[in-house]
Parts: C-alpha cells; sequence; structure tokens
C-alpha cells in the first residue's frame, strides 16, 4: 500500500520526496507516524469540526487499536479529546452511524457491533481492509536481531490473544523492501511459536536506509 504523507516535512534523518518517505536513521515508527499526521491532516477534529491545540488534541485510529489498528498515516485522522473518547473502540464509520441513534436502537447496534468483531477475531485475528494486509514468510522479512527477551507484557497481551482466537491480532509494518519497521513484538512471537506466515503491512513508498 502507500503510504499517504504530506507534501512538506521537516525532521532530522527523516526524506519526504517525490511521494515517497526514506528514513535515514533508528526512529520510533510511531511517534513518526503521529507527526506526519499532524503535518498531513488539518487542524480540526474530525468529527466536531472543533480547532484542535495542543491541550485537546488526540490522534483516532480509524481502524482501532484493539482491533488490529496499525499507527500508520492511511489509520489516523485528529480529534479533540472529547470525540476520541467518545468513539471508544469503535471502527469510523460505526462511530458515524450510532451517534444519529438513540435507546434501544443504539443498544441493538453495540450487540451487532460486538458480535461481528467476535466473528473477526476468530476467522482472521485483526480487523483492516483486505487490500492493506499480506501474508508473508516469516523468512522474507529483515530485520535487524531481536532481542532474546521480549516477552513483557505486550508479549503477554499476543500470548492471551493467541491461545484464545490461534492467530495474530495485528500485522507487521514493513519498507518496500521488506525490512521490519515496526511489530518486533509480533515478529517475535511468531518466530517462538514457529508461525510460517505473518500478516504484513507493506509500504511501497518507504524507505529504510540508515
Amino acid at each position: 500500500m502507500i503510504l499517504e504523507l504530506p507534501n512538506q516535512f521537516k525532521l532530522s534523518g527523516i526524506e519526504v520526496k517525490d511521494g515517497g518517505l526514506i528514513i535515514h536513521q533508528p526512529v520510533r515508527f510511531e511517534d513518526l507516524m503521529y507527526d506526519l499526521t499532524y503535518a498531513l491532516r488539518k487542524n480540526r477534529c474530525i468529527y466536531c469540526g472543533k480547532k484542535l491545540n495542543a491541550k485537546n488534541r488526540t490522534l483516532d485510529h480509524r481502524y482501532p487499536r484493539d482491533t488490529g489498528g496499525v499507527s500508520i498515516t492511511n489509520n489516523l485522522y485528529p480529534t479533540c479529546s472529547v470525540c476520541n473518547s467518545r468513539k471508544s473502540n469503535l471502527l469510523h464509520h460505526e462511530y458515524l452511524h450510532i451517534r444519529k441513534l438513540r435507546g434501544k436502537s443504539k443498544k441493538k447496534f453495540l450487540q451487532k457491533i460486538i458480535r461481528q468483531k467476535e466473528q473477526i477475531k476468530r476467522k482472521i485475528g485483526y480487523c483492516l481492509p483486505k487490500k492493506w494486509v499480506s501474508l508473508v514468510e516469516m523468512s522474507k522479512i529483515k530485520y535487524d536481531k531481536v532481542p532474546n527477551e521480549m516477552r513483557g507484557k505486550r508479549y503477554c497481551r499476543i500470548l492471551e490473544f493467541y491461545e484464545k482466537y490461534h492467530k495474530l491480532p495485528r500485522p507487521v509494518i514493513v519498507d518496500k523492501r521488506m525490512r521490519l519497521l515496526d511489530g518486533y513484538n509480533i515478529l517475535f512471537f511468531a518466530r517462538e511459536f514457529k508461525i510460517a506466515k505473518v500478516p504484513v503491512v507493506i509500504l511501497e513508498n518507504v524507505e529504510y536506509k540508515p
């Protein structure tokens, strides 16, 4: 997929050029995506239109984190803290719809969403557009040596999810040359459990070359 990028962006070791992103030095990928999103989107809440500032500004995941939503610009919208809190773990279109509902209709719709998400977790593991994700053999993903000990809270959450659904909860993110950008915990877990193929978001206009 093509990562959405601003026309201009300034950050040490990061270059946006000719519609592509070049990362010249190690960087926390999620933080970089946040900075790029703020440079790309308008400075108003996508839901209520309120002007955003340092105190009320947040980023909403169009496809929520707890259903496998990845932190890339295509999946991030600037929102005010109030709207982001109200949206919770709903998908973007679900929240737009539920704001129009009241009483029993709202409750019924929420129950339907819960059932649907449970079905998705059991069938796929994550809720993302099919065109975003590919199943890739572990051997094709290039990455720096993963630390031998990564069994912290994130590992435990992945393990808990895998034991319940027998699926990985979200994809890893790689650049156009299949170099890992984000998702070390998922990759470490897959290696530990000898999972041959993992879900991957390939950013075709991004290159990591330190």
